[in-house]
C-alpha cells in the first residue's frame, strides 16, 4: 500500500464524521469469507451469568436484516428505532429468563470485534473514550453511526454468503442441546417431556437410523434446518422408527418436529428461503418485493399496519410496542401475496403468545375466546390463561378459521 493511501486510511479511520461512507477505507482489507466466518463464531458474548448472553448475536442479526432490506444505506448502521425494534424482535427469540433487554451494550461493545467500527461525532472523541456504561444518551451524543468492514458489508448483501455467516453467529449461543431444552421449556413443555425429547434425539432415533444405515450421530449436533428435514424424511421410511413412534403415541416424531421448529427459530431458515423466493420473482415490482420481504420478517408496512390497528397486544393489552411481534394468522406458506400484506391476517402479540400461536398451541374461536392445546403443557407459567380473548372483526374470521383448522389437527 502506498504512503498516500496509508495516510488516507489513517485519517478517515479516526472517524471525523462528515465524509460519505463510500469514501471510507475500512480496516478489514484483505479478509475473506472464511475470516469473517471465524470472526462471527467468536464475537465474545458475555458469559458472566453462566450462559451466553444473546445481545451481540441479536444485534448482528438485526443489522443483517437491515442490510438485506436495504435500510443500512452505504454501510451505515444508525442507532434508531428501526434498529432497536429489530434487535428486540431477535432478543425475545433467544433470551433466557435472566437476560434483560439492552440495546446500547451490544451496539457499543461490538467494537471488540475487528469488523465493527464507530463513526464519532466531531469533537466527541474524549467523551467517547470515557464511556464505561453505555446508554442511549451517551451513544447518541458521541456516535454518529456504526459501520462494518466494506468486505463484510459486501458479503452480507449477498443472500448466500449472508446465510453462511448467520449460521456462524449461532455458534456463540449455548450448546444446541442446552438451547433446545431452554427453548422447549419456554413454550410450556414440562421438564419430563423435554428430557424425553432430548434422549430421543441424542440416542434412540440415531440408533434406529444407524441400524438402517441412515444416520449414526446425535441429532442435536445438526445445526442446518434443511439437513434435519432430510433426516426426518429418512426416519419416516425406517420401519423400526415407525414402530417405536406408534408405540410411543407419536413421541419420537414430535421430538423431531420440536427440534425442527427450534432450528427454524434459531436460524430463520424458512424465512430466509421465503425471502430468496420473493427476491427471485421477476413478476413483482421492487416496492412490492420490499413490502413482502419485510412482512415475512414481521417488520415494515405489515407491522406498522398492525400497530395502527391494535396499538397494543391484541390479547393482553400490553403496550410496549417495541417488544410486540407481528404474527400472521394464516401462515405465510399458505397465503398468497395479497394475504401476506393484509393487516386483517395479523395479530400484534407479546412474545410468549406469538410463539404459542405460531406453533399452533393456541388459537381463537369465532367469538375470540382462546383455545389451548393439551400439548402446550404448563401454559400458566407462560402467562397464558383460559379466559383470554381477542376482539375479532369480520375480516379476521376467514384467516382465523384457517388457523383453527391447523390447530385442531395440531402439528408444529
Amino acid at each position: 500500500m502506498g504512503r498516500a493511501l496509508r495516510a488516507l486510511r489513517g485519517f478517515l479511520n479516526r472517524r471525523e464524521i462528515g465524509y460519505p461512507t463510500s469514501f471510507r477505507i475500512t480496516q478489514g482489507a484483505g479478509m475473506g469469507l472464511s475470516d469473517y466466518i471465524e470472526a462471527f463464531k467468536d464475537v465474545r458474548p458475555n458469559r458472566s451469568g453462566g450462559s451466553a448472553s444473546p445481545h451481540k448475536v441479536c444485534m448482528l442479526f438485526a443489522v443483517m436484516d437491515l442490510i438485506e432490506d436495504g435500510s443500512a444505506g452505504l454501510n451505515g448502521i444508525y442507532y434508531n428505532d428501526e434498529l432497536k425494534n429489530r434487535f428486540a424482535w431477535y432478543f425475545e427469540k433467544f433470551r433466557s429468563s435472566k437476560d434483560q433487554l439492552n440495546t446500547a451494550n451490544p451496539f457499543f461493545y461490538l467494537r471488540s470485534s475487528s469488523f465493527w467500527h464507530h463513526a464519532i461525532h466531531v469533537g466527541k472523541q474524549v467523551d467517547y473514550g470515557r464511556i464505561n456504561t453505555p446508554s442511549d444518551k451517551s451513544i447518541n451524543q458521541t456516535i454518529a453511526y456504526a459501520y462494518l468492514d466494506d468486505e463484510l458489508f459486501f458479503f452480507l448483501k449477498d443472500a448466500t454468503t449472508a446465510a453462511v455467516l448467520r449460521n456462524a453467529l449461532v455458534e456463540n449461543l449455548d450448546t444446541r442441546e442446552e438451547g433446545f431444552k431452554r427453548w422447549a421449556l419456554s413454550i410450556g413443555k414440562t421438564e419430563k417431556t423435554v428430557a424425553n425429547y432430548t434422549q430421543a434425539l441424542k440416542t434412540s432415533i440415531p440408533n434406529w437410523l444407524s441400524d438402517a444405515g441412515q444416520w449414526h450421530t446425535n441429532l442435536l449436533s445438526i445445526s442446518d434446518y434443511f439437513a434435519l428435514v432430510r433426516v426426518m424424511d429418512s426416519a419416516l421410511k425406517v420401519q423400526e422408527f415407525v414402530d417405536y413412534n406408534k408405540r410411543g403415541k407419536g413421541m419420537y416424531l414430535a421430538a423431531l418436529k420440536m427440534y425442527r421448529a427450534y432450528l427454524d427459530e434459531l436460524t430463520d431458515a424458512t424465512a430466509q428461503h421465503d425471502v430468496e423466493v420473493i427476491e427471485q420473482d421477476t413478476s413483482l415490482e421492487p416496492t412490492v418485493k420490499s413490502s413482502l420481504v419485510q412482512a415475512r420478517r414481521g417488520q415494515g408496512k405489515f407491522r406498522r399496519r398492525l400497530i395502527d390497528s391494535w396499538q397494543r397486544c391484541a390479547v393482553t393489552g400490553y403496550d410496549n410496542i417495541s417488544l410486540l411481534l407481528a404474527s400472521h394468522i394464516k401462515p405465510w406458506s399458505s397465503s398468497d401475496n395479497k394475504e401476506r400484506l393484509d393487516p386483517f391476517n395479523g395479530l400484534l402479540l407479546i412474545p410468549n403468545l406469538d410463539k404459542a400461536f405460531d406453533l399452533n398451541y393456541v388459537s381463537f374461536d369465532e367469538k375470540g375466546k382462546i383455545l389451548i392445546s393439551d400439548q402446550l403443557g404448563e401454559y400458566q407459567s407462560l402467562g397464558i390463561h383460559d379466559d383470554m380473548t381477542v376482539p375479532l372483526y369480520a375480516k379476521h374470521q376467514e384467516y382465523m378459521a384457517f388457523h383453527r383448522e391447523v390447530f385442531h389437527k395440531k402439528g408444529i
